[in-house]
């Protein structure tokens, strides 16, 4: 079967990489080795770029079959006068605009060579170059489901279809007026739950309320103590959870540093390749485990702040309060049961805000400053899921060398910005840094008990010859479908809805474009 085949255009950098692109997002519904997809893609984006640096045009090919990639890329061009030497790293022949825009480091076909399992080259100077490459695929191993904690209301859709557009990973489907979520797809990052104009998607129930109790250390993130406005600063929210009859209260920010500076001690000590990734919010774990899985071993192996408080804090209760459906899932995880230990930012703020209403303003102690760790590399701080996801394309591709450490959350600004929160995100951010915030002796980073493992994320079936059979129903029904990607058929796009219809979610008469088109054949 073909997997892609397009036209490439000559200097047409904003559209270079566009095939490669294609043929990974291909290799994942197929449930290929996810160290095989990356060798596949630095190899196929080398050679695209190679056409569209040298050449003023060509033909990209790619065929998926009997457990193989074979990938052809002819162009029309200059041609190579030595193919021995056009091989040899730092060799180049790029034009002075293609080195200005980064290009033309005489690693193309070098790094092509090193990638495949074969690869033929064949040239002719003044006319063009035909080059051809092989990688033998093995399957991904499988481990277990997706888990989420989005709650669907389906009597609250309207039908807006916003949901659609802002998964990351399409895992939303609004079918006959019923929103839907796609569990092995959905990585808790909320996005969803911050365009929904209803309420359709929310928070998952059971959970608890905000109550008191002196055998109980409740724990929770900055943004819930920023959440009251100007005239009430964050120590003061702290003192009135303390007054009210806990045990203890602890923030995560001192864990959340403790976790940083873990990561750079771990990525300094060159345990892992680089860029190291924190794995400081889950939903951008649940992101790599389904989507990026090749990016697995970046991420450096400790646990998010609030697990680790979880596994290592010495008390006889734990209450969290969750900011974001991610940390809910995460901390269910272990042992904690939802309807007495987890209790939204809403519960807390909702319990909270009366006593403030009620008390006068008096002296508020002021935080501490934490100490600060000056341990190298600093680390690239990237925040709101789709920014994320598209640094980590840029990483999946090799195309980031020059970062050593990425501290990535799902929401902006980070920690902040999730849609369960009702502050404005930037001046809660402001509010909790003008407090100075108090470091915590307690805090640590904790290591992972187990590695992290792929999730089936994009995979179309277990077994990999019948995902590629399926994967050819796909692209030829794709290529019936209109192709505008209106997202009235309850998809995102019509290639999601191409793979709904070949995996029984829905029928080809969802298409209310093409309501009379026939039917496509078993």
């Amino acid at each position: 079967m073909n997997a892609v085949a397009c036209t490439i255009q000559g200097g047409d950098y904003a559209h270079g990489g566009a095939a490669s692109q294609r043929l990974k997002e291909q290799l994942k519904k197929i449930g290929a080795e996810p160290a095989v997809i990356r060798r596949a893609m630095i190899a196929a984006y080398e050679a695209e770029m190679n056409v569209v640096i040298h050449a003023q045009r060509g033909e990209f090919r790619a065929r998926i079959e009997n457990g193989q990639l074979d990938v052809q890329v002819i162009d029309q061009g200059p041609g190579l006068p030595d193919v021995e030497q056009a091989l040899q790293p730092g060799y180049s022949t790029a034009s002075a605009r293609a080195r200005e825009l980064g290009f033309g480091a005489g690693m193309g076909l070098p790094n092509i060579r090193k990638a495949t399992d074969d690869l033929q080259i064949e040239s002719t100077p003044g006319e063009g170059t035909s080059l051809r490459f092989s990688i033998r695929l093995r399957p991904s191993a499988l481990y277990g489901e997706g888990r989420h904690s989005v709650q669907v209301f389906p009597e609250r859709c309207r039908s807006c279809f916003r949901c659609l557009r802002s998964c990351p990973t399409q895992a939303l489907r609004v079918h006959q007026g019923k929103p839907q979520v796609l569990d092995y797809l959905c990585v808790d990052c909320g996005a969803c739950q911050r365009v929904c104009p209803t309420g359709a998607l929310a928070l998952a129930e059971p959970h608890a309320q905000l109550t008191p109790a002196p055998d109980v250390t409740l724990v929770v993130p900055p943004a819930a103590l920023a959440q009251f406005g100007p005239g009430v600063p964050p120590q003061r929210v702290l003192d009135e959870l303390e007054a009210m009859g806990f045990a203890g209260v602890l923030v995560t920010a001192a864990w959340e540093e403790a976790l940083r500076a873990a990561v750079r001690e771990w990525a300094a000590g060159g345990n892992a390749p680089l860029p190291v990734i924190s794995p400081v919010c889950p939903a951008v774990v649940n992101l790599i485990e389904t989507r990026f899985p090749a990016l697995i071993p970046h991420l450096a192996p400790f646990l998010s702040p609030l697990e680790a408080i979880r596994e290592t804090t010495a008390a006889k209760r734990l209450v969290f309060v969750v900011a974001c459906p991610c940390q809910r899932s995460a901390l269910l995880a272990g042992t904690l049961q939802p309807d007495r230990d987890i209790i939204p930012l809403e519960n807390l703020r909702s319990a909270v805000a009366p006593r403030l209403a009620e008390q006068p303003a008096g002296a508020v102690r002021a935080f501490t400053t934490p100490q600060e760790v000056d341990t190298p590399p600093l680390p690239l701080v990237v925040s709101g899921i789709h920014e994320v996801a598209a640094l980590f394309e840029l990483i999946e591709n090799a195309q980031a060398p020059d970062i050593s450490v990425v501290e990535p959350y799902a929401c902006h600004p980070p920690g902040f910005g999730s849609p369960l929160l009702s502050a404005d995100p930037h001046l809660a951010a402001y509010r909790w840094r003008a407090a100075t915030p108090a470091g915590d002796a307690r805090a640590t980073a904790v290591r992972r008990p187990g590695d992290y493992r792929p999730r089936p994320g994009l995979r179309l079936d277990e077994d990999m010859a019948r995902a590629v059979r399926k994967l050819g129903r796909i692209d030829r029904l794709a290529r019936s479908l209109p192709g505008d990607n209106c997202g009235l058929c309850g998809a995102p796009t019509c290639a999601a809805l191409a793979e709904d219809i070949v995996l029984g979610r829905t029928t080809q008469e969802a298409c209310v474009r093409q309501p009379s088109r026939p039917k496509e054949a078993p």
